[in-house]
């Protein structure tokens, strides 16, 4: 097939894929691009320290998203042409994460109340947890859902490259770790609140358009969606959590170096990939089932293969990235970097099967079931892992698990597609 019609006939799906991805390098690569400059004044350990203290504020950023980033996309995209529906899914989904803001500062209060580890560092988590506001406000799945990505993530770019540059330049000494924590968190919650209301302006949504069905409609769509990516993060997220509690932070600080550097990756090509994929499926699905079917084989086989080229790059180059992006003091993590890289393969592979087949396809109602198993397995596996192995049975069971959700979501996406086509067929 012509490269030229491929492109013209998918360019939507690539500038948004291309928008995207300048969205993740924004929040992934541009603070490991100043770790080597503010490493050598902070130190390994206190790297750790910061790691350990994001780790725990991902919870609440999983919470506050719930989900939406995937079912309100998918809402935003069918009905963006019906502005009074719009308004309806765009204010139910901000009440929500409002109140779900609200409870997770809450949360962190208590915690700190409880767990010795925050109580000694509450600041450092306060100065994290404000990236969530950014997160309840910036609305990234309505730019998704009305395909509009271009403008909202060169905006999003420059304002954290600004706001994670200038952190270089006060911090001279390990006492100025929450230079480091505050700044990007404060430019994320300032950019989110901005974005929140250009759309407002932007797409004349300033009246209020709740409506308490749409409120609990929208909750229902997104539970089983947040319900999954809680259960599957834990893959993740979970490894470093249960690592903090067998390790030293220094060890800590070399095992986030290789986190920090596959996430990167990860965020840079997975997201991006299926983020921009998706509500196309999701929208020809509401057309036609089979071909919504077509569409997800179509696009599948593509991004499979470039999950194998970034996984064969990642092993390829981890000694160099290693020494690039985070210096000398982190060239013990290149094995760990090297383990990591079949999960570029492993993780869009999954994305695949999960977000444009489970989500995509109209089947979330199994992935909680999924993603619960994989969750506990990946818990399990930690648990006996880390403390025969450190660090590289974190690595392990982050690999095992992400290859058992292939299997699971693979599975349950054949199964039901094939009964799909068989309805299709009698139909006719």
């Amino acid at each position: 097939m012509d490269l030229k019609k491929i492109i013209k006939s998918n360019y939507t799906i690539l500038e948004n894929m291309a928008s995207l991805s300048l969205l993740q390098m924004a929040n992934y690569l541009i603070p490991i691009i100043v770790l080597p400059f503010i490493v050598r004044d902070l130190g390994v350990e206190m790297i750790g320290k910061i790691s350990y203290a994001q780790n725990i504020i991902q919870y609440f950023t999983i919470f506050i998203t719930y989900g939406f980033e995937y079912s309100a996309t998918r809402e935003i995209a069918i009905h963006k042409n019906n502005h009074e529906k719009t308004k309806q899914i765009f204010w139910s989904v901000i009440v929500t994460k409002i109140l779900l803001l609200t409870i997770s500062f809450l949360s962190l209060l208590v915690l700190s109340a409880c767990w010795g580890r925050v109580q000694e560092d509450i600041p450092l988590y306060l100065c994290l947890f404000a990236v969530n506001i950014g997160f309840t406000f910036f609305p990234t799945w309505f730019f998704q859902g009305i395909e509009k990505m271009k403008s909202m993530a060169i905006v999003n770019f420059l304002i954290k490259s600004i706001g994670t540059g200038m952190s270089v330049f006060f911090i001279h000494a390990p006492e100025d770790y929450l230079v480091f924590a505050y700044m990007p968190s404060s430019a994320h919650a300032i950019l989110g609140f901005a974005a929140f209301i250009y759309v407002i302006r932007k797409y004349k949504l300033s009246s209020v358009g709740f409506v308490r069905e749409e409120f609990f409609t929208q909750n229902k769509k997104a539970f089983p969606i947040f319900l999954n990516t809680l259960f599957s993060t834990l893959y993740t997220i979970a490894n470093t959590t249960i690592l903090g509690l067998f390790v030293n932070d220094y060890d800590l600080g070399i095992y986030s170096g290789a986190h920090r550097i596959i996430m990167c990756i990860l965020m840079v090509t997975s997201m991006p990939i299926n983020l921009s994929i998706f509500p196309s499926i999701g929208k020809k699905m509401e057309e036609s089932k089979k071909e919504g079917l077509r569409l997800f084989k179509k696009m599948g086989i593509y991004v499979v293969l470039i999950s194998i080229l970034f996984s064969g790059l990642t092993w390829i180059f981890s000694p160099i990235l290693v020494k690039i992006l985070l210096g000398a003091e982190f060239l013990p993590c290149i094995p760990i970097l090297k383990v990591f890289s079949c999960l570029p393969f492993l993780v869009i592979t999954a994305s695949l099967c999960t977000v444009q087949g489970l989500y995509g396809l109209g089947f979330q109602k199994y992935a909680p079931i999924m993603g619960l198993i994989v969750g506990s397995v990946c818990i399990f596996m930690n648990f006996q892992f880390i403390p025969l192995w450190g660090m590289y049975g974190a690595a392990i069971s982050w690999i095992i698990s992400q290859f058992l959700e292939i299997l699971i979501s693979g599975g349950i996406v054949l199964f039901m597609s094939k009964k799909i086509m068989k309805s299709e067929e009698s139909q006719q």
